[in-house]
């Protein structure tokens, strides 16, 4: 079992709400920090954690850190 950082930006494309890359980090502040300083620069932003077991394919349920502006539900 692994756990992943990242933060997702998420950007108004022709009136419909488009994720921009996901950004991965090591620590789950990292990625809370991350996701503030580009909140301003993005429509939305979360950043969250998430459990993984890459050889059977699970996925937990992902931990919100920070989330501002336009975000769809997880």
């Amino acid at each position: 079992m692994e756990t992943i950082h990242v933060a997702q930006p998420f950007d108004w494309v022709s009136r419909q709400l488009k994720p921009a890359a996901v950004l991965q980090f090591k620590t789950a502040d990292e990625a809370a920090r991350r996701a503030a300083l580009l909140a301003d620069k993005h429509a939305g932003i979360i950043a969250y954690s998430m459990d993984i077991d890459e050889e059977s394919g699970d996925y937990g349920t992902p931990r919100v850190l920070f989330k501002a502006g336009d975000v769809p539900e997880l």
